[in-house]
């Protein structure tokens, strides 16, 4: 990944950045050594196909960080 800084002057309104990441049992697994947040929704399959999901999600904070990567 190549990375060019940029200052607050260099932006401007249109700009667009794209980041694709397919969200792994590794990086989940990662993520919840790092935060030990134990939500079953994270770490329970069986727990996750029994809600609104219907399969286990990532944490939110997660999803963040990659947002946050773009900026």
């Amino acid at each position: 990944m190549i990375y060019k800084l940029t200052t607050f002057e260099d932006l401007v309104v249109g700009q667009k950045a794209f980041l694709r990441k397919t969200i792994t049992d590794a990086d989940l697994s990662h993520f919840i050594a790092i935060t030990g947040d134990l939500n079953p929704l994270h770490v329970d399959k069986l727990f996750a196909e029994h809600t609104f999901f219907g399969q286990r999600i990532a944490h939110g904070m997660l999803s963040a960080s990659l947002i946050i990567m773009l900026l």
